[in-house]
């Protein structure tokens, strides 16, 4: 059930730098249903415990945006609209926010990140090119095996992985700065090095840019969903999740051997690139909560 929100604001600071420390988060809940997805814990300040079934949407986030990226004291930091919730998740359709939203990023010049499992951005390509010719869009996919039946099973709602990376190949092309995340790697289902090497093989063929990999976490209410989808189908897998993952990440001993493959990967299709993380102007965010901003929850 999708239901609409009034937003009083929306950019939101967080300690936390991967792509940038500002989020604006158009949509709660997402409808992909990624089994191993760690924003879950999020519907709690929302009265809710279904994040993939109960979908929110803040109708006025244009508006907001446009107030909250205009204000005088504001530095133009860039914002990611996919912090915990996909913004083209499939509610996008019918409601069409985002065009506003890039519309907004316009209008201020603001630098613009975007996170996504779905083609439904291509849509917007013509106004992110025309963002993106007057302030950095970056658009940033995260894919975890080119199995379709593995895919089909471990994100049942997503765009199929090849499609996602020709959909991003199509933003390099226009200028965007483009990011595969190969996030997360599932121990036992995602991570043999066939399903790993076609990953690097198309970030290279298709000139993606960075590609970062790591592995699954298995915290707090993810983990007890993660653990229904294996019972339903890998169950003979559990006994090795219960020893891979006694403190809610993978052992090192894992960890070690997961990452010494992703390095030859690395040597072997030649992606050095290491993507590097964008970072406000200041460190004294503090400041700005002084201008209605809020930490986010």
């Amino acid at each position: 059930m999708v239901k609409e929100l009034m937003a009083r604001s929306i950019l939101h600071y967080h300690e936390r730098t991967f792509s940038t420390n500002w989020d604006a988060n158009i949509y709660r809940g997402c409808e992909h249903k990624c089994r191993y997805c760690f924003a879950q814990y999020s519907h709690r300040y929302l009265n809710t415990e279904d994040f993939f079934e109960d979908i929110f949407v803040k109708i006025n986030a244009s508006e907001i945006l446009t107030k909250e990226l205009g204000k005088k004291k504001w530095k133009k930091f860039p914002v990611n609209v996919s912090g915990i919730s996909d913004c083209y998740q499939p509610a996008e359709a019918k409601y069409r926010i985002m065009p506003k939203v890039i519309r907004s990023f316009i209008a201020n010049r603001n630098p613009l990140v975007i996170v996504t499992k779905s083609i439904l951005i291509l849509r917007d390509i013509e106004l992110i090119k025309e963002l993106n010719n007057v302030a950095e869009v970056t658009v940033i996919i995260s894919v975890s095996t080119l199995d379709e039946e593995k895919r089909r099973s471990i994100e049942p709602k997503a765009a199929p992985t090849i499609e996602r990376m020709k959909m991003l190949k199509e933003f390099k092309d226009i200028g965007c700065k483009t990011v595969v995340l190969l996030m997360p790697i599932i121990p036992y289902i995602t991570d043999d090095e066939k399903d790993l090497d076609e990953i690097f093989r198309v970030t290279k063929e298709f000139g993606l840019g960075s590609i970062i990999a790591w592995p699954l976490h298995l915290h707090g209410k993810t983990k007890s969903v993660f653990y229904s989808f294996l019972r339903e189908h890998f169950p003979e897998l559990i006994s090795n999740y219960d020893l891979l993952y006694r403190n809610g990440t993978v052992s090192d001993e894992y960890s070690a051997d997961l990452q010494r493959t992703v390095s030859d990967l690395r040597k072997k299709y030649r992606l050095y690139s290491v993507y590097e993380q964008t970072r406000p102007k200041s460190d004294k965010w503090t400041q700005q909560s002084l201008m209605g901003f809020e930490r986010s929850q």
